[in-house]
């Protein structure tokens, strides 16, 4: 989830200059010379999120001599599973991908470590760190903005003469424009659960938690049920509208295969994530590609979901935690950040940029942000642990079962998260 010269916060950078003496024993000298390796456990996927990630790794190595990064890439829809499974058999990585409101259950149980008192964390505007704390303790850095709307195809929309929608209303009749058409409305990749359940999370995170902003919290808490919100069951009504209209083989269709048919014109939208816009990017169509956000309200002012993206952490029981930790701080300092941001393929936490150096998708992100409405989704608590799972799993049935009864699906969510509590 790049750029060439923006920084996700405003800071100052210290450089320390390391002194040495001359009397240093021979067995400090060889203690400094013995490289030390970290690991780092991610699910980075797409191609030129993984180019980013070896170029920070490298820059990273360059600027800090002795310490080599081990990368261990899984699969997204493995990667909680195996995470969990090696912080209880105690061979936990050094470094892990994930933001901090994602793994409030892992941080309560003590397997991640505090940046607080780190002197880097110092200098980052603390409106960012808002969604990098959990119980007041921060836990990493924020890089980017993430969220999820819908990608559509310019010139499919051009040559059709349709316009972007601002209501679901809207939106379904230029779905069922573009399928008496013979384009197929939404690409659903669907063979990769992630992407089954991106559908109601790109609703899901915009208005409906903007209105409810403690629906997860309330529910975890066993204080309110799905079916107490009926700003929900609309929004599950919408997804399921949505989903209504097939791409063809959406079980047997991956994530490039959606993509593709995206950029071909095969299908006029995709609905999916930020991480996207890098992809665009390295095909060379991010200027053929645009970005608006999931039509999500009662009226014309949709709400897009966008929150700080920290993409690092540092477990607990790392025996290399301050090595570990140099690793995070190197996201904050120029060099890193301008790693990460040399495509121009990520949302910047600041709209106080050169927009000239980001891809024309990510000038639609900012264009919204800066002209429409946007909510931070994890200003509040959000599901971690079981209850995201059991979320997860619910909303790739959703998208399988295309004519379902609304109202009765939300009660089987309701009856599956009450069997956890």
């Amino acid at each position: 989830m790049k750029r060439k010269t923006i920084i996700c916060f405003a800071m100052c950078v210290a450089t320390i200059a390391a002194i040495t003496t001359s009397n240093v024993s021979a067995k400090e000298v060889k203690a400094d010379s013995e490289e030390k390796t970290i690991t780092l456990f991610h699910h980075t996927g797409e191609e030129a999120g993984r180019k980013v990630l070896s170029d920070l790794i490298a820059g990273f190595e360059s600027a800090n001599k002795g310490i080599k990064v081990e990368e261990q890439g899984i699969d997204f829809s493995s990667y909680d599973t195996m995470l969990k499974t090696k912080l209880a058999g105690g061979d936990a990585p050094d470094l892990i991908m994930g933001r901090p409101k994602m793994y409030i259950d892992l941080i309560r149980a003590g397997h991640i470590e505090p940046l607080t008192d780190e002197e880097f964390i110092k200098s980052i505007d603390s409106k960012w760190l808002e969604s990098m704390k959990v119980d007041g303790e921060v836990y990493a850095v924020p890089l980017n903005q993430g969220g999820m709307g819908i990608f559509y195809n310019k010139k499919v929309f051009e040559d059709n003469n349709i316009e972007i929608p601002k209501s679901h209303k809207e939106l379904m009749n230029i779905a069922e424009k573009l399928q008496n058409a013979g384009i197929v409305p939404f690409a659903h990749g669907f063979q990769e659960s992630w992407m089954a359940q991106c559908d109601l999370q790109s609703d899901l995170y915009g208005y409906t938690l903007q209105q409810n902003p403690k629906m997860f919290k309330d529910i975890m808490d066993g204080n309110k049920k799905f079916s107490d919100y009926p700003d929900f069951r609309k929004c599950v009504q919408r997804t399921v509208d949505r989903l209504s209209f097939e791409g063809g083989d959406d079980f047997g269709t991956d994530a490039s295969r959606a993509r593709n048919m995206l950029i071909t014109g095969e299908a006029a939208m995709l609905i999916s994530g930020n991480w996207e816009i890098s992809e665009f990017a390295e095909a060379g169509v991010d200027d053929q590609i645009g970005f608006f956000a999931t039509p999500n309200t009662d009226d014309d002012q949709p709400v897009l979901g966008l929150a700080p993206d920290g993409r690092y952490m540092v477990t607990a029981q790392s025996e290399n935690i301050e090595e570990a930790k140099k690793f995070i701080e190197f996201l904050t300092t120029p060099e890193g950040a301008a790693i990460v941001n040399e495509k121009g393929s990520d949302i910047p936490c600041t709209t106080n940029i050169d927009k000239t150096q980001l891809s024309p998708i990510v000038q639609d992100f900012i264009n919204i942000e800066e002209n429409g409405n946007v909510y931070n989704y994890e200003a509040e608590e959000i599901f971690s642990g079981q209850y995201d799972e059991t979320f997860r799993k619910w909303q790739e049935e959703l998208a399988a079962e295309t004519d379902c009864d609304v109202d009765a699906m939300i009660a089987q969510l309701d009856e599956e998260i009450a069997a956890i509590q």
